[in-house]
């Protein structure tokens, strides 16, 4: 389905007042991690409408997230997820409640969760 010109307009004028209003996150926290260990953990939960996600498409969004994330100049948080446990290793999580106490600057700051924690 192709919208028309008009119904784009309508749409972008439409973005533009609700994007004016909503509040800027003081903090944003990406989580990030491989999209093969994205599959073991869709697998793990096993929900049934999460397992026939195509690789293309988390990576896809991870793009995304990425590309708005530094078109924005967000403050983030962007946590290397690649090895974290957040069920089976507390650690895991302290580090991230952790590191909401402390102060940042504009821009991304990382974070890596290694799996000696």
């Amino acid at each position: 389905m192709n919208l028309s010109e008009e119904e784009f307009r309508l749409y972008q004028r439409l973005f533009e007042i609700i994007h004016q209003q909503i509040t800027k996150p003081d903090l944003l926290i990406y989580l990030h991690a491989p999209v093969d260990k994205l599959q073991r953990n869709i697998k793990k939960r096993n929900r049934s409408y999460e397992q026939k996600i195509p690789d293309s498409y988390l990576f896809s969004l991870q793009e995304t997230y990425t590309n708005y994330i530094k078109q924005h100049n967000i403050k983030t948080l962007y946590v290397d997820a690649s090895h974290a446990d957040f069920l089976g290793n507390e650690k895991h999580l302290q580090v991230i409640t952790d590191a909401l106490e402390k102060e940042y600057e504009d821009g991304q700051h990382f974070l890596s969760l290694d799996q000696d924690f």
